[in-house]
């Protein structure tokens, strides 16, 4: 049984997401970031698609490669992570059907937020300002302290990850 974990990721929080998560399947996972994959999506079992949000939407070429490849895509399990700070499950779900066309949408078994980060070390100056004022925002809420700026903030979930892994070892039928 073959895994494909295809990621995209803007600033490193997708890729950390999609690496925990293939060490949670083991052994049958690849993992592999979209703009380096040149592969065959017939090789895989299982196809799971990473990705940030920003305002709601994923970047465009992870988009773009569903929308392309859906065919494929909807005759093999299939299933979504996203790197956000959204907890909510119907923010999540609506989040996949803005982004992912609609029948493959549909086609997922299993969708999650594994949380997210704010690598302000990595940021410039304007997107510091932004983030800092987002992280606030969301510590505020989480009740959780609030960073300073400066050092990187994150709050990415193994529960989540180790959750989202048991859900797919079940649809592939890998042992637990």
């Amino acid at each position: 049984m073959k895994i494909l974990i295809l990621y995209v990721t803007v600033h490193g929080a997708t890729a950390d997401c999609a690496h925990r998560l293939a060490a949670a399947l083991g052994e049958n996972a690849e993992v592999c970031e979209l703009k380096y994959f040149f592969g065959d999506l017939s090789q895989y079992d299982c196809i799971i698609a990473g990705a940030p949000v920003y305002a709601g939407s994923i970047p465009k070429d992870m988009r773009t490669y569903c929308r392309e490849n859906r065919d494929t895509l909807e005759k093999k399990p299939f299933a979504v992570f996203f790197s956000c700070l959204s907890e909510d499950k119907n923010t999540i779900q609506e989040y996949l059907r803005h982004n992912f066309p609609g029948r493959l949408a549909e086609h997922a078994f299993a969708c999650d937020s594994f949380g997210g980060a704010f690598y302000f070390t990595k940021l410039n100056s304007l997107e510091r300002a932004f983030d800092r004022t987002l992280a606030k925002a969301y510590a505020k809420a989480s009740k959780t302290k609030a960073p300073d700026g400066t050092a990187d903030f994150v709050v990415i979930s193994g529960e989540r990850i180790t959750a989202f892994a048991d859900r797919v070892k079940k649809a592939v039928k890998l042992p637990a």
